[in-house]
């Protein structure tokens, strides 16, 4: 059989656009179905996602404002609508500014960032401007409060709060300033229905990028959401057929991708409380997700050893062939260690990811080639342990975390070899190196790179005993909990980010989305 490396999923029907629609026998929306809490493996209900009924007008009749408003007004309108959003959510952040400085800077730095952001394209080169070498552990802040494993960390955009998960099934709200506990989502034990949290191990967590919702999942098969604000229970999703392994809501919507062991992704509306399709390709356990701005996804199918590119809106994914090996180093070409398993994937951009498994190696990818740009061997080191009939015996330290700095060149791995690494992708995108270790004692199980919007970089740590999926790994003198630490920036840093003017209008294009495009 051919191993294609475009591999399509089906085709959907064109919808209509008549003015009348056909009557159907189907429950509502396909597209956006509404969620039925009741447990339900019925394969029927969910389906494959298939929309012939979509709707894809926003209504069937326009109100008479909308139908006498022109072209040029409706711009303006959502011009000002834009531009009211930008200086709320500035006075949030800042608490009080003038006018004068909006307009001078605020409103157009933040312009700015959103028309690259928009490009999808790595365009900040900011690694250096960091002090990633002798990193003094006391500067690492600890919260303690889960009594198993933190299986993950998420941070709201502007910093103020930090979520942790752990095995034991509770969720813990932090203030990220003084790592004061503000609220516990308790868990309950395995079997109780009808009760607003998780049963069993929570594996993930994610927060949408308005700071809205809280989207959880686990081994009890079931996505919660909460509210961020409230802090209350929203609404559970359990269609997935088992384990809930990752999470990632889309940059600038509340569109939730959802990972399981099950070997599907499903995608939700959370602002509708509402199922969206079902994405299948996969051959074994999806063990990672990632999202950015486009309507597209990233994921790890764990021992079938591939990554995955999910373009959502043209129905089709472009499958990446794992098996890193590690050779010996005395030329003989023999294969000391191979890859059996790819656990981990990060977004660096809308072109590029990376990806990590149990041979140690990390990877970078190009979506645009079928084999890694560049692969680091074992880039956490060697584990050795005692056998009774081979004495030692020396393993890579799996790749149990990634994490990037979105359309930067920095990003952190993370595994339990007492350090959390930090990299560089270099100036050509073809390698990267490293470039500081941070001392952190423990299984790293998740972590999340975070730049506020108070210009601050923060580097969140989930940290345990054991693995998030297993008991293989114990270390009993680790302490379960997070860790949080600031980036210090180096002395007399001058920021380059966007400051090149020249550089931006020779680099900026237009690309057939109709957005800007960042050559590289």
């Amino acid at each position: 059989m051919s191993d294609s490396f475009f591999a399509s999923t089906r085709k959907r029907k064109k919808p209509s656009f008549g003015n009348q629609r056909k009557p159907s026998k189907s429950v509502g929306n396909k597209r956006s179905r509404p969620v039925n809490n009741d447990d339900s493996d019925n394969d029927d209900e969910i389906g494959a996602g298939a929309i012939d009924d979509m709707e894809l007008r926003g209504s069937d009749v326009e109100s008479e404002e909308e139908i006498q408003e022109t072209a040029t007004e409706k711009r303006m309108r959502l011009a000002k609508g834009y531009l009211d959003g930008i200086k709320k959510g500035l006075d949030e952040d800042i608490g009080g500014f003038d006018a004068a400085d909006i307009d001078r800077d605020l409103i157009a730095e933040r312009l700015k960032q959103d028309a690259f952001e928009t490009t999808g394209k790595l365009h900040r080169r900011i690694a250096d401007k960091f002090e990633l070498t002798g990193i003094d552990p006391s500067t690492i802040r600890q919260c303690k409060g889960h009594q198993l494993a933190v299986t993950s960390v998420v941070m709201t955009e502007s910093g103020k709060f930090l979520y942790t998960a752990s095995k034991d099934g509770s969720i813990i709200k932090w203030d990220a300033s003084t790592l004061k506990k503000l609220h516990t989502f308790p868990g309950a034990r395995k079997g109780i229905k009808e009760f607003a949290g998780h049963t069993d191990h929570i594996l993930c967590l994610a927060l949408s990028s308005d700071g809205q919702y809280l989207a959880s999942g686990g081994k009890d098969k079931a996505i919660h959401i909460w509210s961020v604000a409230e802090d209350k229970h929203i609404v559970a999703f359990k269609q997935h057929k088992d384990s809930v392994a990752s999470l990632a809501f889309r940059r600038g919507a509340n569109q939730l991708y959802s990972a399981s062991h099950d070997r599907t992704v499903k995608l939700w509306n959370v602002d509708e409380r509402s199922y969206i399709e079902t994405l299948f390709g996969h051959q074994d356990q999806i063990t990672d997700i990632d999202t950015l701005a486009r309507e597209r996804c990233v994921t790890t199918g764990g021992r079938d050893k591939t990554a995955r590119m999910w373009k959502i809106v043209e129905e089709s994914q472009l499958v990446f062939r794992g098996g890193a090996t590690v050779k010996e180093k005395d030329g003989s070409g023999k294969v000391r260690f191979a890859e059996g398993c790819l656990d981990r994937i990060a977004l660096v951009d809308e072109d590029m990811f990376l990806t990590g498994g149990d041979s140690g190696s990390i990877s970078l990818w190009d979506v645009n080639r079928k084999k890694p740009v560049f692969t680091y061997p074992i880039a956490h080191g060697i584990n050795e342990h005692e056998s009774e009939s081979e004495g030692v015996i020396g393993t890579p330290c799996w790749i149990t975390s990634l994490t990037t700095l979105p359309y930067s060149d920095l990003f952190a791995s993370g595994s339990w070899d007492g350090y959390v690494r930090l990299w560089k992708i270099a100036e050509n995108n073809r390698s990267f190196k490293q470039v500081g270790q941070i001392p952190i004692a423990g299984v790293v199980n998740d972590l999340q790179l975070l730049t506020t919007t108070a210009k601050k970089t923060l580097l969140g740590v989930g940290v345990g005993q054991e693995l998030s999926l297993g008991r293989w790994i114990r270390m009993k003198k680790a302490k379960n909990g997070a860790r949080l630490l600031e980036l210090s920036v180096k002395d007399n840093t001058i920021d380059t980010e966007l400051d090149d003017e020249k550089s931006q209008k020779d680099d900026l294009g237009d690309n057939e989305d109709g957005f800007l495009v960042f050559s590289r």
